[in-house]
């Protein structure tokens, strides 16, 4: 059992290593890693479960495997420009190999069958392991929906089908075939209800949310478009003229503009109402487009071009919107927007990606990667994706994790036909999945069966509402000063004006035995160390001495992710650094004046030393060669509290004035990033949530604020409120589920976070 023990904790830090060394090269993507080992030639390949799995601990990779890592990762200089592999004799390698052979003398053996004993048969791979590797995430993931889709019955159509897609109603589900017809069917009750014949042939087809149309494009119109009528199954005025042949058609929300591709790589608005041109063409794609997309509210449209790269124009003004994204590794074949338009999915040959439309970057690694995805759709409400492709199943995932909502559809019976195409009807209850064949599968959505009240819980944390739940507070009303959560979220410490620190169990919401003390004098605080065991008290022996124990609750104390270094603010104003290793003590040289610092944070990564000093901060590099970093000179007022993302990557910054900054904390400078009018007053305290996707602010004003930590957007429309003095600390759970506040009012509250945001995927 010791062996076991030992060989845990070292593989953990050895996955930390693995991680540390990751950022220190730019922090590369999987799919970054894995393109660079094939084409650098580093010996082997590099699947994302592979390096999901060293990343994160989960298992020891093969020896093979991981000199392939390192050397990859040492393939990129300090700012994540591409260098060359260093070859297998390299001196940087033989650390690695060496840890890794200690490792393996310690590993556990493998269960061993016994004999003559019967057991059960092993249960089936879960299903979010058949789904591709779950998200890396710093926490685990949420449990998936209870709503799920079963197979229902199969359309049998006269010829091949080329596209299939619902009316605005859901009454029809149009089927388009390969000789110029478009078959019309009753989607739930399974039976044929009209036919519209074009006399051409075909190429694409699109339903109008404004009515009864339907606007087909096909070769033998000559390069236009024609309107039809779904009820008299009639054409509706002349066609429309593009010039050349039309590759593919969407309509604007409204149904008032119609955007048809032509295979001249040119894309042309249609006014509906008058048939003449809704402004120019959106001209400069790089290969014809396959795939046309309008963003819900109208104000953006994607198209895919030459099967490698999406680009975003700006509806209303004509114009582009930033960088195409990604040039994507093999092709790809359908795009689809999210509900409320903040993410578009892409399909292709590795997988399903999305992506985050208002900075342009990923959302999370690959869905099914390996895969070749051929189709996909969202749900109406956006809280399911739908893909499809060659390994002919139908697969739904939450969009918010990354992770399988539902074990995968039934798939086609003839294993000659193959899913690729997907359509969901408006209301959400019908899938339907289409193919070269002549069927078309139908998918009903099975009931939820869990109670109302259940459910509108889930929807309204869906619908990106933060809940409330009923403030707790210790009785005696003394103010209350910060907050921290235990690793395992089952535990919530809070420090309180008369210097103990209160526990209480963030479910029941009730206190638990076990108040502790802290010292008169001296900057006292709580920690986790290496994430084990309930937290510990640190003391001093003076007043500028070294503690006994790591601790850190309040902003004037900061630990190293392994607990064996402390900084602290000293009564001289100095930061001083204490090294559990050796027991010695260091000054840490700031500007001559920094003799008054406030508050100071260690980067997660354990390089980086924010110190707040005045209306500036300082960042230090205490094991680097400089000690000293650059100086951040955003603020106007005092800074009273700094917090860095999990992954290191931003710095916030908050000062007595209310406001918020944002920095990029790559490279040689951090870069400044957003700022934030977050409080009509001084912030308290800062927190990110466990993925990094949410930053959370404190005011002296009596509200919690939520922010998008990329964007500096507003992630709920409303502040948190309840508290009726200042807020002085906050907290996200280890599963970002929960956002705890503690207020100088000696309350303590809780709010329900809208969605699972710690299993979220962000973009790496």
């Amino acid at each position: 059992m010791d062996g076991q023990i030992v060989f845990g904790e070292e593989l953990g830090r050895f996955a930390a290593d693995l991680r540390r060394l990751r950022i220190e090269r730019g922090n590369p993507s999987y799919r970054e890693l894995g393109s660079r080992a094939v084409k650098s030639g580093a010996g082997g390949r590099l699947p994302a479960a592979t390096l999901s799995d060293a990343f994160r601990g989960k298992r020891l990779p093969g020896l093979d495997k991981l000199m392939t890592l390192v050397r990859v990762l040492h393939s990129y200089d300090e700012y994540g420009r591409p260098t060359a592999v260093p070859p297998h004799t390299s001196p940087v390698l033989e650390p690695w190999r060496q840890r890794w052979r200690t490792l393996a003398a310690h590993q556990p053996p493998a269960p061993v069958r016994e004999r003559g004993v019967r057991r059960p048969p092993s249960p089936p791979p879960a299903e979010a392991a058949a789904c591709g590797p779950p998200p890396v995430a710093s926490s685990p993931s949420p449990p998936s929906s209870p709503e799920t889709y079963t197979r229902s019955h199969v359309l049998t159509s006269e010829r091949n089908n080329i596209a299939v897609a619902f009316s605005p109603d859901g009454s029809l589900l149009a089927v388009m075939g390969e000789d110029g017809t478009v078959e019309l069917w009753d989607p739930v009750g399974g039976r044929p209800v009209g036919e519209i014949r074009t006399g051409a042939s075909p190429f694409t087809f699109a339903f109008s949310p404004a009515g009864p149309r339907l606007a087909v494009g096909a070769e033998g119109l000559r390069g236009a478009v024609q309107l039809w009528d779904t009820e008299s199954l009639a054409p509706v005025g002349a066609p429309l003229p593009c010039g050349s042949a039309i590759d593919v058609v969407a309509f604007n929300p409204d149904g008032r503009t119609l955007v048809a591709a032509t295979d001249n790589e040119v894309v042309h608005l249609w006014d509906t109402r008058t048939g003449a041109p809704a402004g120019g063409p959106l001209v400069g794609h790089i290969g014809e487009v396959c795939a046309l997309v309008c963003r819900p509210d109208g104000t953006l449209l994607a198209a895919l071009s030459g099967r490698h790269s999406v680009r975003l124009w700006d509806l209303r003004a004509g114009t582009s919107v930033g960088r195409p994204l990604g040039i994507a590794e093999g092709d790809l074949y359908a795009i689809a927007f999210s509900a409320d338009g903040a993410l578009l999915a892409t399909a292709g040959q590795n997988g399903a990606q999305l992506w985050d439309t208002t900075t342009g970057l990923l959302h999370g690694p690959p869905l099914h990667p390996g895969h070749t995805v051929s189709g996909l759709a969202f749900s109406a409400d956006g809280t399911l994706l739908a893909t499809t492709g060659a390994d002919r199943t139908v697969r739904l995932w939450d969009p918010a994790t990354g992770a399988c909502a539902a074990p995968p559809l039934a798939a086609p019976t003839r294993r000659s036909e193959m899913l690729d195409r997907l359509a969901f009807s408006p209301d959400g209850g019908t899938l339907a999945g289409s193919g070269d064949g002549r069927t078309v599968v139908i998918y009903q959505r099975v009931p939820d069966p869990r109670p109302l009240a259940d459910r509108a819980l889930a929807a309204a944390r869906a619908g990106g509402h933060a809940l409330a739940l009923p403030a707790v507070s210790s009785g005696t009303g003394v103010p209350l000063y910060g907050v921290a959560f235990s690793p395992d979220g089952a535990r919530v410490y809070v420090r309180t004006q008369d210097r103990e620190i209160a526990v209480w169990d963030p479910v029941t919401r009730a206190e638990l035995p076990g108040t502790l003390p802290l010292p008169e004098e001296g900057p006292c605080a709580l920690e986790f160390p290496l994430e084990r065991g309930p937290a510990a008290l640190w003391t001093w022996g003076g007043r500028d001495g070294p503690p006994s124990r790591p601790v850190s609750l309040v902003r004037r104390v900061a630990f190293t992710p392994d607990g064996r270094r402390a900084a602290w603010i000293g009564s001289s104003g100095w930061v001083r650094l204490w090294n559990a290793v050796d027991g010695g003590l260091a000054t840490v040289h700031l500007s001559p004046a920094a003799d008054s610092a406030r508050t100071l944070a260690y980067a997660p990564d354990g390089r980086m030393l924010a110190v707040a000093v005045h209306h500036r901060v300082e960042i230090c590099y205490p094991d680097a060669a400089r000690k000293v970093g650059p100086l951040l000179n955003g603020h106007r007022t005092s800074v009273r509290t700094v917090a860095f993302s999990p992954d290191s990557a931003l710095l916030a910054t908050a000062d007595d004035h209310g406001t918020v900054r944002l920095w990029r904390t790559g490279g040689d400078h951090p870069v400044e990033g957003p700022v934030v009018d977050a409080h009509a007053g001084p912030v308290n305290d800062l927190a990110f949530a466990p993925d990094g996707r949410l930053l959370a602010s404190a005011g002296a004003d009596g509200t919690v604020q939520l922010w998008e930590a990329r964007t500096g957007g507003a992630a709920s429309c409303l502040p948190l409120t309840g508290h009726t003095g200042a807020v002085r600390g906050v907290a996200f759970a280890p599963d970002g589920s929960l956002l705890a506040a503690a207020g100088e009012d000696g309350t303590l509250r809780f709010w329900m976070l809208p969605g699972p945001h710690a299993a979220a995927a962000r973009p790496r």
